[in-house]
């Protein structure tokens, strides 16, 4: 699966994408909620191959987890992009409105983001554990 990683924190997200590489995903780096929204808008074009997931952060500068994850579902009109949110926020009912799939709670292990991947890309339909 093309996944992109919406992290700010760039150790977490080389970890998160050194996970999911080695899992046989391809993951995709951005810092922040506007990166990630350029990027999204630049993968929709006919040609590009789109992304399957995302995974992102809560709290984050410029646009948070939130902010993004409405802005996915609304905005971009993606309804079917399957979202991961990773946070240490212990409240989970913000996101789920927000139109996030599944909530992992941070810190977690690679089992747990790989798991976590997997259910929410089979929940949405999306390709399963590699793609």
């Amino acid at each position: 699966m093309r996944i992109l990683v919406v992290e700010d924190d760039p150790d977490i997200s080389m970890l998160m994408c050194l996970v999911l590489g080695d899992a046989g995903h391809e993951a995709h780096p951005a810092p922040d909620g506007l990166a990630a929204i350029a990027i999204l808008r630049e993968e929709a074009r006919p040609q590009a191959p789109g992304f399957d997931l995302v995974v992102l952060d809560w709290a984050m500068p410029r646009l948070d987890g939130l902010g993004l994850a409405r802005r996915i579902r609304d905005d971009l009109g993606l309804s079917d992009l399957p979202v991961l949110m990773v946070t240490a926020t212990p409240e989970r009912h913000p996101a789920h409105e927000a139109g996030v799939d599944h909530v992992l709670a941070k810190p977690f292990t690679a089992d747990q983001l790989e798991a976590a991947v997997a259910s929410v890309a089979h929940r949405r339909g999306g390709h399963g554990a590699t793609g």
